[in-house]
């Protein structure tokens, strides 16, 4: 597929792509802090990074897999705010993942 041919996407419902690629909230430094993260919310994350783990696809350890949100959506950092849906990165992530839209689905 051509990045020319990948869908426009309409809705993030069933798909949560860019967070199956980011494998930790992606706080700036102090970030956390802004948002007002507890502790208890962070800790997923600090284990991640201490087990220095190969996360290059793992999922978001914030991201609830069963419903494909954030658990914490309303603490997420600035660049998943910032992220826009149907932009170059989140066509091509959801190519990457297999993605394809509600409307082109055999499913659907």
């Amino acid at each position: 597929m051509t990045f020319e041919s990948l869908p426009l996407i309409e809705s993030c419902d069933d798909c949560a792509a860019c967070c199956r690629r980011t494998p930790i909230p992606p706080f700036q430094p102090g970030e956390e802090a802004h948002w007002n993260v507890p502790d208890s919310l962070m800790q997923p994350i600090w284990e991640r990074i201490h087990l220095d783990q190969h996360f290059d696809l793992l999922p978001c350890v914030w991201l609830d897999m069963g419903t494909l949100k954030c658990r914490h959506y309303d603490l997420r950092p600035q660049a998943c705010r910032d992220f826009e849906r149907s932009s170059d990165l989140c066509r091509l992530c959801r190519d990457d993942e297999g993605i394809l839209p509600r409307e082109i689905r055999s499913d659907a």
